[in-house]
């Protein structure tokens, strides 16, 4: 990667790395508010 990136290009890179923590975010999140009430043999 020679070639700088630019602006345009570095902000949307910035805006999807965002979405992705926020989404990884989220889901582990959900996974510790729901995922271990599934684990249970029949649900008891």
């Amino acid at each position: 990667m020679s070639k700088p990136d630019n602006l345009f290009t570095r902000a949307l890179n910035a805006l999807i790395e965002g979405r992705t923590r926020s989404a990884e975010r989220y889901v582990a999140q959900f996974e510790r508010d729901y995922g271990k009430k599934r684990d249970r043999v029949n649900g008891r």
